[in-house]
């Protein structure tokens, strides 16, 4: 399996030589590839029941998938050289900065919210027990999490879609405190939400 995502990920960095966009259609279609693949056979599935392990399989995938394909695609955004100039800086920008530390702080609770979560009993619905149990592992996934939030940033910055790279941002701020409530509230109502 790990042979197989590197060959993907070798065979895109190769394959995709000639034009910016095909090379970032090719990073991120091997991302996606290697990242689904993590997700749905890289994992254990041995503490789910045997009902539950299709789905929790496909949305392992998906997770790791859309984190894989993100992550490829700003890496090769990132070694392509730019053509035109940026109106405005990335990292350190009056807006962007604190956008980035949102996403990095969003994560980080949602680290916190999950294990806050697991203690109390109760299965996660995204990954696995067992991923979730490892810290090491699971902060690895929180940290690869947050690269690919700004990751998703910086191609649309790198593509002249500011507002929309703001956007995103504010979305994915906003989605990770919905989690983060979701899984504080859980253990004590017995309901997500509301």
């Amino acid at each position: 399996m790990k042979k197989l995502a590197a060959v993907l990920l070798l065979g895109a960095c190769l394959g995709a030589q000639s034009l910016p966009k095909k090379k970032l259609l090719w990073a991120a279609l091997a991302g996606a590839t290697a990242g689904a693949l993590v997700g749905a056979r890289g994992l254990s599935f041995a503490a789910v029941p045997a009902g539950q392990v299709g789905a929790r399989r496909w949305r392992a995938g998906l997770t790791f998938g859309v984190l894989g394909g993100v992550l490829a695609a700003a890496g090769a955004a990132a070694l392509t050289p730019s053509s035109a100039p940026a109106p405005h800086r990335f990292w350190w920008d009056r807006a962007n900065t604190p956008l980035i530390f949102g996403i990095a702080t969003v994560q980080a609770l949602d680290f916190s919210s999950t294990h806050y979560f697991r203690n109390r009993g109760k299965d996660e619905w995204l990954l696995t027990n067992q991923l979730v149990d490892n810290r090491p592992a699971f902060a690895t996934t929180e940290i690869a999490a947050t690269a690919a939030g700004v990751g998703l940033m910086y191609l649309l910055h790198r593509s002249g879609h500011h507002r929309l790279e703001r956007w995103a941002a504010a979305g994915w701020i906003a989605v990770g405190i919905l989690s983060a409530v979701a899984n504080y509230r859980y253990p004590t109502t017995g309901h997500a939400l509301f």
